[in-house]
């Protein structure tokens, strides 16, 4: 079975007056479709390999964050690209304050995804989507990715990107593969994140201005709990295909294309668990 669902998502640079504690960052709407036109590759799937997705909650005035920062380091040592991580900037520890913290990392999607799992406290950590609470500390990250059953692999993710320079624009295109048989209904999230932003970050008792914040979330090309796929059917058989593609600007932002990467996942909303991820950069580095 091969269907083909695309969206296009334009940037809506909207300033919100009403209060401090607003997000004053570009805010996404879905006016209409856009067509699919790459050809993805043949896939092998004996070469796919499932992932995790380690979606990291943060901030810039939170003096744990740092020591939470290095744990994810040692993560990402430990299972390289087969663990794909996603900082969000969340609560009020997020929250720009004085000349120093003016920066805005929050973005109207990790608001969303923090409020959803009940984050009140960070560093915390959300790993496939799991309904954890809260989120877990960070003082259990390194047992808890263990328990993910990596030998489990469903579906397959191919991702083609193509950023425009003149217009500043960038379209992601997925191709999502099942590779066994799936019955419950399954969406589809794309985020944008960035490396290499080098701003002000509280450690301790020290305020560190040249700070390296890497894998920010920056936007959601979908809704950050996602686009629902084969009109929300809940019977798939391995071999099912499903494209997707959106486009966003980079114009307005001081996003840098060349340290960003598309981030996409696979949801059962039923179950709260992600199938497969897979992370590709923006531009060829």
């Amino acid at each position: 079975m091969k269907k083909i669902f695309v969206l296009t998502v334009f940037v809506l640079l909207t300033v919100l007056f009403t209060t401090c504690d607003k997000i004053e960052e570009p805010f996404y709407v879905i006016p209409d479709y856009e067509e699919v036109t790459v050809d993805f590759p043949e896939l092998d799937p004996s070469s796919v390999y499932r992932k995790i997705l380690f979606e990291e909650f943060t901030g810039h005035r939170c003096t744990n964050c740092p020591d939470g920062h290095l744990k994810l380091e040692e993560l990402q040592e430990r299972y390289g690209d087969t663990l794909v991580a996603v900082g969000i900037h969340f609560g009020s520890l997020a929250k720009p304050v004085g000349q120093t913290f003016s920066y805005d990392f929050r973005t109207e999607a990790g608001n969303r995804i923090g409020d959803a799992y009940a984050i009140d406290a960070i560093p915390a950590a959300v790993v496939n989507r799991n309904d954890k609470e809260g989120g877990w500390p960070r003082s259990q990250w390194l047992s808890v990715v263990p328990t993910i059953d990596r030998n489990k692999v469903s579906a397959a993710i191919q991702m083609i990107n193509e950023y425009d320079e003149d217009s500043e624009s960038l379209k992601a295109n997925v191709k999502v593969t099942m590779l066994e048989n799936y019955n419950n209904s399954l969406s589809l999230v794309l985020l944008l994140v960035e490396d290499g932003i080098v701003k002000p970050q509280k450690d301790g008792d020290q305020d560190v201005l040249d700070y390296v914040h890497n894998h920010v979330l920056r936007a959601s090309f979908t809704d950050p709990f996602g686009y629902v796929l084969n009109d929300g059917s809940t019977y798939w058989t391995a071999g099912d295909e499903q494209t997707f593609a959106s486009t966003i600007t980079f114009s307005g932002t001081d996003w840098n294309p060349a340290n960003c990467s598309v981030v996409a996942f696979l949801f059962d909303p039923a179950n709260r668990e992600v199938l497969q991820v897979e992370k590709l950069e923006v531009m060829s580095r």
